[in-house]
């Protein structure tokens, strides 16, 4: 079961229902629901560097991001997430996500919007790109690096 729908239904789902059941868990704090959405082959692109972000880069393989995502939420409380303007064109969504992260260690405010773009291929996420606005997010990550 994943958020309440069985997995066989979920490769029947729209990419977009898909995305939405996935942002749904995720925003939600549910971390090992979340991973049930990523392909094993998945492809995470964070246009962030990684010398300060350890997700930061391109990351292959669902062991691989889930480590670095499991960290993201470790050094952040989710405040808000949410997603906005789902639209799906061939199994490709694109949608902005509002967001307001709390710093844990320095306990600072991150907040604004971002853009995903997640390709869904039988029921789960294959590759998703997340674009940050670069130099405002790596700013802050040098200014209350602890």
């Amino acid at each position: 079961m994943i958020a309440d729908v069985p997995v066989a239904r979920l490769e029947s789902a729209t990419p977009t229902q898909i995305v939405e059941r996935f942002s749904e868990v995720w925003a939600a704090g549910d971390f090992d629901r979340a991973m049930e959405f990523i392909a094993e082959n998945c492809v995470y692109a964070l246009y962030i560097s990684d010398e300060l972000l350890p997700i930061g880069g391109e990351n292959r393989g669902k062991p691989g991001i889930e480590a670095g995502l499991r960290q993201v939420r470790r050094d952040f409380d989710y405040l808000v997430y949410r997603p906005l303007e789902m639209r799906d064109k061939a199994g490709e969504v694109r949608y902005q996500v509002e967001f307001m992260y709390r710093h844990v260690c320095s306990g600072e405010i991150l907040s604004g919007r971002f853009r995903m773009i997640m390709r869904i291929e039988d029921g789960k996420i294959v590759r998703a790109d997340e674009y940050h606005d670069r130099a405002k997010v790596e700013a802050f990550l040098r200014l209350f690096n602890c």
